[in-house]
């Protein structure tokens, strides 16, 4: 018995003991929502975001039945007879570079003036996109900023005030910034990363802006002293006042400021590369496409071209068989701008544009539209062999996407139903313009490096044709929350066995590739969605995870307060027995 007293004081002390040890190791539900809450996205040192404006899938594909005789996006859609019908390896025969990249999902783009993008009403009626578009000022401030705005607002919200743009806020995290472009300095797009105005149309005010403000590097065409081809002309200062002018040609800007072709060509070779660059490309609106003789070659919107009907043979020339303006490619600028931004040691965030795949767009010019795409294809492999040449992919993210799509284009003979675009390489596309202006029509997002896969926790819903897509708002939150560490990993990162978005696999990215009815489906409804019921219908960056992870952290807190209690209650049973044989034992001794 002595034994057994022995043992159970020992039980009931080891009890009470193990009561305090719980008590202080027991995890609180703070330490335990920590332990599970999942690890931040890699932040990028670098962030490349390229922007095709007016860019839509088959822009894309245009380009690529051109080059190589093959698409990747082509769909028909009927919807009086309940039919669609997607390309036999839709999504999954990649002719462009970004068409390998790991995340490829689709992107909604509507501004405070817009209706919401509604997938099926989208597809159940032809003209439903036509249906007061955005345009580039309202999309490109959601995609620099965050913010839905009104039509020809830039940098600014709703009611008129400023709102920070990304190029502002790396600026402050010290990295260096820039802006490209195909068009004026101070267009729509890349005025969003450097000005905040309420009209899009004060020209002047957005120049002074961008050149007294944060970016590193501004290159685009707006030349007040040279025409349409790259031709002296008098002076025109529709982009910049004269006095601006003249201060960044004496120096008294805070930019190295050249205006030539060959010395803009030279810092693309890595030659005299300055600290900061100011690059006004000689000509008057874009690189190429304004070109008069192009413009008097080819049909156009307003010069023989008729809605839904292809071109014949020989009635428009080939891309390039019209002499091109003596002024740098996108691409050359893309190095350019390369070179000065990798001087910074601590990364840098840059926007290049295609920006006259929207002037072709708007005036339905299919020559026209194929030669800025391939400019723009060429841009984005200048900015893939420099991240593999010169950086890596661990290290740096690069997106491609647009604003929005313009022309409306699509197969031949279309109007109540979309048909597919066909052509063989060398020639001239079958296709059809059905708009001279933007659509709300869904856009291509691609993604590779460092945090991209952390855009699928921004998917808005699942569309019927092109699948999962975000909305352009996502693209700046995403960069914030990548920059300031609050972006987690994409769903399934770090799973060896979780296929790429994008693989043969992968239904919500390739819809009806795999279906036999050539049906996108999902087994989640909308309502599931990552930003159901949020202020402006997108997806909230770190908060929405951080509320799914609590929910389990509680259960494993209260799993963990579970054990304590029981294990109190033995000890409380253990030490009342000992209690009770020490009274025993003294009252036969007595």
């Amino acid at each position: 018995m002595r034994i057994f007293r022995s043992t159970c004081g020992r039980i009931a002390l080891g009890a009470a003991a193990t009561v305090a040890t719980a008590s202080l190791v027991a995890p609180s539900a703070t330490a335990q929502e920590t332990a599970n809450a999942p690890e931040a996205a890699q932040a990028p040192k670098n962030i490349i975001l390229l922007i095709g404006d007016g860019m839509g899938y088959n822009h894309v594909d245009s380009a690529s039945l051109f080059e190589n005789g093959e698409s990747n996006w082509q769909i028909s859609v009927d919807p009086e007879n309940d039919q669609q019908q997607h390309q036999s390896d839709y999504g999954d025969n990649p002719q462009q570079s970004y068409e390998e990249f790991d995340l490829q999902i689709g992107m909604s783009h509507h501004s405070l003036d817009s209706p919401v993008y509604d997938p099926e009403a989208a597809w159940a009626d032809f003209d439903w996109v036509k249906n007061n578009p955005t345009d580039s000022a309202a999309s490109g401030t959601a995609l620099a900023s965050g913010h839905k705005t009104h039509n020809g607002s830039l940098g600014v919200d709703d009611d008129g005030e400023p709102v920070e743009n990304f190029a502002e806020y790396a600026a402050e995290k010290g990295l260096a910034t820039g802006v490209v472009s195909s068009v004026p300095f101070g267009h729509a797009t890349p005025a969003s990363w450097g000005a905040h105005v309420a009209d899009r149309g004060e020209n002047h005010a957005i120049a002074e802006q961008m050149i007294n403000g944060e970016l590193d590097v501004i290159i685009g065409a707006g030349h007040p002293l040279y025409d349409v081809d790259g031709q002296e002309r008098e002076a025109n200062w529709k982009w910049l006042t004269e006095e601006q002018y003249t201060d960044l040609q004496e120096g008294n800007t805070d930019f190295t400021f050249l205006e030539t072709t060959a010395e803009l060509k030279d810092v693309a070779n890595g030659n005299n590369v300055p600290e900061s660059l100011f690059g006004l490309v000689p000509v008057a609106e874009t690189l190429q496409f304004d070109r008069t003789a192009l413009a008097e070659a080819e049909p156009r919107r307003d010069n023989g071209r008729v809605d839904g009907v292809p071109l014949e043979e020989g009635q428009s020339p080939l891309p390039g068989e019209i002499a091109k303006n003596d002024v740098p490619t996108l691409a050359e600028l893309t190095d350019a701008a390369l070179n000065v931004l990798e001087q910074n040691d601590e990364g840098f965030f840059t926007m290049i544009e295609g920006g006259a795949i929207d002037w072709a767009g708007h005036a339905n010019a299919t020559t026209g539209n194929l030669e800025e795409q391939i400019e723009f294809n060429d841009a984005v492999d200048t900015v893939v062999n420099w991240v593999e040449e010169n950086s890596s992919w661990d290290e740096t993210l690069v997106m491609v996407t647009a604003d929005h799509e313009t022309g409306f284009l699509s197969g031949p003979g279309a109007g109540t139903a979309w048909t597919q675009i066909t052509g063989e390489a060398g020639q001239l596309p079958v296709d059809g313009w059905y708009s001279g202006d933007h659509t709300q029509a869904l856009v291509p997002f691609f993604a590779h490096g460092a945090g991209a896969d952390s855009v699928l926790n921004y998917v808005q819903g699942e569309d019927p044709v092109r699948g999962q897509y975000i909305d352009n708002t996502d693209v700046a939150k995403l960069s914030f929350d990548l920059l300031s560490g609050e972006a987690a990993p994409g769903p399934g990162a770090g799973d060896d066995d979780e296929e790429a978005p994008g693989s043969d696999d992968d239904d919500a990215q390739t819809p009806g590739s795999d279906d036999e009815d050539g049906t996108a489906g999902s087994d989640e409804d909308e309502e599931g969605t990552a930003g159901a019921g949020t202020e402006d219908g997108v997806a909230g960056s770190g908060d929405d995870v951080a509320a799914g992870d609590s929910e389990q952290s509680g259960s494993l807190a209260d799993t963990g307060t579970s054990v304590a209690i029981i294990a109190l209650l033995i000890a409380g049973a253990l030490l009342v027995a000992g209690v009770t044989l020490m009274v025993l034992r003294k009252k036969k001794t007595a």
